[in-house]
């Protein structure tokens, strides 16, 4: 079985969204990406095996037909109690899983020896980690200060071990393991 990784952006100040749920400019990294960028972003592709994300996360990307070219050709896993009357344009194979824990759990049936990568929502991400499910997290750090955002890490305690650094011109990215 594959690992389970938590995979956000975020700015220097611990932030994933401005405080209206706003990317803020923290993926532009990833969206118009610097040749080291572009290598990342193509690792994290091959290596993908399923999606897990939350329903906000959801919703954003399908009200702006997000996920019509789609970069992550998996299915995606939304915990969420309740699915939309119409899902999202593209051909992106969506499953709403109520429970966290299942999400992850089928997540990595359909990924294999692939990667379930957590990606979008913080309360989601809390929850996972809460819940033992992620072996590993991987974080854009983008040279920004959000000041009054969405944090990653609030009432969050690991011990964690460094198992990489790439700094590229857009971001530092880190990589850390998870001690259980």
């Amino acid at each position: 079985m594959g690992k389970v990784v938590l995979d956000m952006t975020m700015s220097v100040d611990g932030c994933i969204a401005a405080a209206d749920g706003g990317p803020a400019g923290l993926h532009d990294w990833f969206f118009a990406p610097s040749p080291e960028s572009q290598a990342i972003v193509e690792e994290l592709q091959r290596n993908m095996g399923a999606m897990v994300m939350g329903r906000r996360t959801y919703d954003q990307g399908a009200s702006q037909d997000g996920f019509v070219d789609n970069p992550f050709p998996v299915e995606h896993f939304v915990v969420s109690h309740s699915t939309p009357e119409q899902v999202a344009k593209g051909d992106t194979v969506f499953h709403f899983i109520p429970d966290v824990a299942e999400a992850v759990r089928r997540a990595q049936a359909v990924a294999g020896e692939r990667e379930v990568i957590i990606g979008g929502g913080a309360q989601l991400a809390q929850q996972c980690l809460a819940a033992g499910l992620v072996d590993e997290i991987r974080l854009a750090v983008r040279p920004l200060v959000i000041g009054d955002g969405i944090k990653l890490f609030d009432d969050t305690a690991l011990r964690l071990e460094n198992v990489g650094v790439i700094d590229t011109p857009q971001a530092t990215h880190l990589r850390f393991q998870i001690l259980r």
